[in-house]
């Protein structure tokens, strides 16, 4: 009696080692998508957790700071922003570092943290040159200061740099396009005199430390290859599902 019931024990633990198939579903863009996985080695948590961390990748991660575009939103600006950002990073931060992945997409979890590190790198940087100029200048790349140090010196400075950065567009749009950027050209320089009648100082500030500035940082920081994390997010979707991974789309 004691025989049978050990070999029935033993047949039990061998049928719950066998793979077993699960079928996961999930939604992107315009696309729905399934496929079956074995769930001895993964858990459907798990592989929402590795969408959710190469997702990131590709998107803005932290929200609570935008950079100002009108003088409305420079005027609302102080350190409670650089506060709230800082708290806000260190959550995001630590919530993606505690989400349980697959193990092929480990690496890509830490490619997250340090996108979101480069995320916070720049709004911190953006808010500083707008309240702290001096500060921001200290920590940051050489390429980005020529937009900060016109403030440490005095208006003329500023203005004066502001109607360098003004021309710098214009001849970068005008070496992308067919008509030599006549008519961006002419939309900039209307714009240009408009703010300079309106309220100079804070306009040279905004297209200075936003669109000068933050622009800079942001091209130095740490970004993933898009089409790099779109055939890795493929390439992961074959691991974990194989043959069965169906798609269906619609026209967009």
């Amino acid at each position: 009696m004691k025989a049978i019931t050990v070999a029935a024990l033993l047949t039990s633990m061998v049928v719950t080692t066998i793979a077993q198939a699960e079928v996961y579903q999930w939604e992107s863009d315009y696309c729905s998508m399934k496929g079956d996985f074995d769930n001895k080695k993964y858990t459907a948590k798990q592989i929402k957790n590795s969408h959710f961390v190469l997702e990131g990748l590709t998107r803005s991660n932290l929200e609570s700071f935008f950079s100002p575009m009108d003088i409305e939103a420079l005027d609302k600006l102080s350190m409670k922003d650089l506060d709230k950002l800082t708290k806000e990073y260190k959550q995001v931060k630590r919530d993606v570092e505690q989400l349980d992945v697959v193990p092929e997409a480990k690496g890509y979890q830490q490619q997250l943290v340090k996108t979101i590190d480069s995320e916070y790198k720049t709004n911190k940087l953006t808010i500083l040159a707008y309240l702290n100029p001096n500060e921001a200048l200290k920590q940051s790349p050489q390429m980005c200061k020529t937009y900060l140090e016109p403030f440490l010196q005095n208006e003329t400075a500023v203005q004066n740099r502001w109607q360098q950065f003004v021309a710098e567009k214009i001849q970068k749009q005008a070496d992308i396009t067919d008509d030599g950027g006549k008519y961006y050209r002419n939309l900039a320089t209307k714009r240009y005199q408009e703010e300079k009648a309106s309220n100079p100082a804070k306009y040279a500030k905004i297209d200075l430390v936003t669109f000068g500035f933050g622009n800079c940082v942001n091209d130095q920081i740490y970004h993933a290859d898009s089409e790099k994390v779109f055939k890795d997010s493929q390439e992961l979707n074959k691991t974990l599902f194989g043959k069965s991974l169906k798609m269906v789309c619609e026209e967009p």
